[in-house]
């Protein structure tokens, strides 16, 4: 994930204090925490951080970081840590859901059409679009089985508008129903490896 706005982290350093606000640099997918004392973090391995970033929202997440002294003479903190975020916990949105796109064709059952071929456009955790060559109806419901982060999950969503492309393909947006247990994590999970590339 690159970060577009973030200069500021919660660090969690135990279960009995408060996070630790720390100043942050984003330089694409390189990440450095500013840290005025080497004692901040305690233990860099698997450590409990917060990104907050302006247009994504709060990034929470598990990181490791290689701590190292500061010898540029601009910064003002002594100590610094390189951070490689290991597993996304959750992204909380301020004005909407991340999406990320997917360009995939599988086949969907419809409850009133039955099986369809269709190809998804993108995924948030709340839903996703999808485009097909058959006319489906507002309010129909759809079923698939996707995977995320190698584990596969049957979904359920319910079409909430429709695109009209005027040759012969309609477009869906499609609102989740009674996500199975992982599921929203995992589908955070995978946009978030999707955004790095690291997606298999």
């Amino acid at each position: 994930m690159v970060f577009n706005n973030c200069t500021i982290c919660s660090v969690y350093t135990s279960d009995n204090e408060a996070p630790k606000r720390i100043r942050v640099k984003c330089n694409g997918n390189q990440i450095t925490l500013y840290l005025k004392r080497e004692s901040e973090i305690p233990d860099p391995e698997r450590v409990r951080i917060d990104f907050y970033d302006g247009q994504i929202g709060c990034v929470r997440t598990y990181c490791d970081l290689l701590l190292g002294r500061n010898y540029d003479s601009a910064v003002k903190e002594p100590w610094t840590a390189d951070c490689e975020i290991l597993e996304v916990i959750e992204i909380a949105q301020g004005r909407r859901n991340l999406r990320t796109k997917v360009d995939k064709e599988i086949m969907f059952t419809s409850f009133r059409q039955g099986e369809i071929c269709g190809e998804i456009q993108n995924f948030s955790v709340d839903g996703l679009y999808f485009i097909t060559r058959t006319r489906l109806k507002y309010d129909d419901t759809i079923e698939f089985v996707y995977s995320f982060i190698e584990k596969e999950y049957e979904l359920k969503a319910v079409i909430l508008r429709e695109e009209d492309f005027r040759d012969g393909r309609y477009g869906y947006g499609c609102q989740f129903m009674e996500l199975p247990k992982g599921a929203g994590r995992d589908i955070q999970q995978y946009i978030f490896r999707q955004q790095q590339g690291r997606v298999w």
